[in-house]
């Protein structure tokens, strides 16, 4: 079965958008699931950095379900390279936090998922790289 790249990057869109708004919910009402799964310590100053990474998440949602329908586009390709840079950074801060012993191995999950969407933005990205100008 072969995909075109405006099916890939759809899926991939609506993916996003459903992890993203999936993290917006659980960071915002129900944080202590997140501070348990990496396991770091529950205080104010964690709340208060959840609820603005909720709002984040809530951002990368709505934009990721507003462009999953945009054909091959200069924005696209800028919103592609912006989301690959912002999922490689944080699976490699997941990985250093995890390392160096300030989280729990629970952090592998997110790690693997920032990993796999990166990964996924990058191609969509480098498949159209010759094309656009930016």
């Amino acid at each position: 079965m072969q995909w075109s790249n405006i099916e890939v990057f759809k899926i991939l869109s609506i993916v996003t958008a459903l992890i993203a708004f999936t993290l917006f919910v659980n960071l915002l009402f129900y944080p202590k699931l997140i501070f348990s799964l990496f396991e770091i310590p529950e205080n104010e100053s964690a709340f208060f950095i959840s609820r603005r990474a909720a709002m984040l998440f809530l951002g990368v949602g709505v934009l990721s379900w507003l462009i999953r329908n945009v054909i091959h586009s200069v924005a696209r390709q800028a919103v592609c390279a912006g989301l690959t840079v912002m999922m490689f950074g944080l699976a490699l801060l997941g990985s250093i936090e995890y390392f160096r012993g300030y989280v729990g191995l629970g952090i592998g999950l997110a790690v693997l998922t920032e990993l796999l969407l990166g990964l996924a933005y990058f191609k969509v990205w480098f498949m159209h790289r010759k094309i656009t100008k930016y």
